[in-house]
């Protein structure tokens, strides 16, 4: 969803001050410091809560620049949460907003620290409860959060939502909807297919910028479609093509609910909910929406509309909630709840 970046200077003002009017949660500016940048976002209060420290979730972005709230994607989950009592705490990526630095220049290993430090910065708060943090993680985000949660027990659980496991076996999946979606098939669906893997052998030689778009001229079939790189992508690429979640979800002993769309054209569901099951250590849940894409957005309002359009992130901020899957917002919710209870002498119960 970075490309939302495009669109939201041309959102509607008043859909945006109908948002926090109508919120019943408050919104404060944080900054956290993490490695040498200093990240601006939100902490996401309750309205209505009590005078002992609240629960709270920390949100992880996708791929992209990403703003803390996402351009508006995750005020639904927002108002949810608060109206249970829980906060939410996300930033800006890299580059974005207030953020220094820049997200194209880093690794998975340094969005992972980021995490840790959010999760340390948690600890300092006197309103938040260090003792129930969980987190929720959206698309690139999957190759971030398990290097976390098999480290750092005090995240209690962990929501991850249209997530891969494997960098080039998801952009190889990536790549055969998108060829598959222009009507391709037989021969000319296998020769760019051959292609597409040439090209990969390519980049994990990480040869020079130059080197590749002297290969993409000299060989990429005209059938193949696709957009260069930049500069500043093609060196985050190579950065993180090698990234293989694999490695440490036998380590992972928190619970862990994952959430896809069938239509998603982004990530193969199904080889990544085989790939959680036979792999988690910990309790494992999943559930796959009908009839909804990578962002568990409804087909049915979303379907044909590019993410780069205003009238995508128009729409999606005026359907608010109901432009997401059903039961996607409750099903988080319940998720939380149940995993940040707690019992009369006030520890936190076991919801698993």
């Amino acid at each position: 969803m970075h490309s939302i970046i495009k669109i939201a200077s041309v959102l509607s003002l008043g859909l945006v001050i109908a948002v926090i009017w109508f919120s019943n949660y408050d919104r404060h500016a944080v900054e956290i410091a993490s490695q040498e940048e200093t990240l601006y976002g939100s902490v996401v209060l309750p309205k209505l809560r009590a005078d002992k420290p609240v629960p709270v979730v920390i949100f992880v972005h996708g791929d992209g620049p990403i703003s803390s709230g996402g351009y508006g994607y995750y005020h639904p989950l927002w108002q949810a949460l608060a109206q249970a009592g829980v906060a939410s705490l996300s930033w800006d990526k890299q580059g974005v907003g207030g953020s220094s630095g820049h997200w194209l220049e880093q690794n998975m290993t340094q969005r992972a620290e980021e995490l840790s430090a959010a999760i340390d910065w948690i600890s300092t708060q006197p309103k938040l409860d260090s003792q129930r943090i969980g987190v929720i993680g959206f698309s690139q985000a999957g190759w971030v959060l398990p290097t976390v949660l098999a480290q750092d027990k005090r995240v209690k659980y962990a929501i991850m939502v249209s997530t891969a496991v494997n960098w080039e076996q998801q952009g190889h999946f990536q790549t055969v909807q998108r060829l598959k979606s222009l009507g391709q098939d037989g021969e000319v669906l296998a020769q760019n297919l051959d292609y597409n893997s040439a090209l990969d052998e390519l980049l994990k030689q990480r040869v020079p910028y130059k080197t590749y778009q002297q290969f993409i001229t000299q060989n990429a079939p005209q059938s193949y479609g696709g957009k260069v790189m930049s500069p500043s992508r093609y060196e985050f690429v190579i950065n993180n093509m090698h990234v293989d979640a694999s490695a440490t979800l036998n380590q992972i002993q928190q619970p862990v609910l994952a959430l896809f769309g069938d239509s998603d054209q982004v990530v193969d569901v199904q080889q990544s909910i085989d790939t959680y099951q036979s792999q988690l250590s910990g309790p494992f849940s999943y559930k796959v929406y009908e009839n909804a894409d990578h962002g568990l957005f409804k087909n049915e309002y979303f379907s044909g509309i590019s993410k780069d359009s205003i009238w995508f992130g128009v729409k999606m901020n005026w359907l608010g909630a109901d432009g997401l899957t059903e039961q996607f917002v409750d099903d988080v919710l319940r998720w939380v709840t149940t995993h940040t209870q707690l019992d009369a002498q006030g520890v936190l119960v076991d919801g698993e």
